[in-house]
């Protein structure tokens, strides 16, 4: 396969992974929505039912951290982006930076 045909489909992998770290970041931050207003709506009840209150938040934190972690993920994929390195001419890999 010649070298830009190479470069290319990498680029289109590259784009694919990038495009699915996007789609997963939605599901946590959608959950962290839902459960903060969950908890709003309770702790304006009547008697407020502080453990399901909790429990939200610590849902919250959980979803948190997972939306950290796609991002850390996300940001690992774009320093390994195809273009990011060069070759020198006896074959070596290196950063251009």
């Amino acid at each position: 396969m010649p070298q830009t045909e190479l470069a290319s489909a990498n680029r289109v992998a590259f784009l694919e992974q990038l495009s699915a770290s996007i789609a997963e970041i939605n599901q946590p931050i959608s959950a962290v929505v839902m459960n903060a207003e969950a908890a709003l709506r309770l702790l304006l009840a009547q008697p407020t039912d502080t453990e399901a209150v909790r429990r939200l938040l610590a849902c919250i934190v959980k979803d948190g951290m997972r939306t950290g972690d796609i991002v850390n993920r996300t940001r690992a994929l774009i320093k390994k982006a195809p273009g990011d390195q060069r070759c020198d001419p006896r074959g070596h890999r290196r950063n251009p930076r």
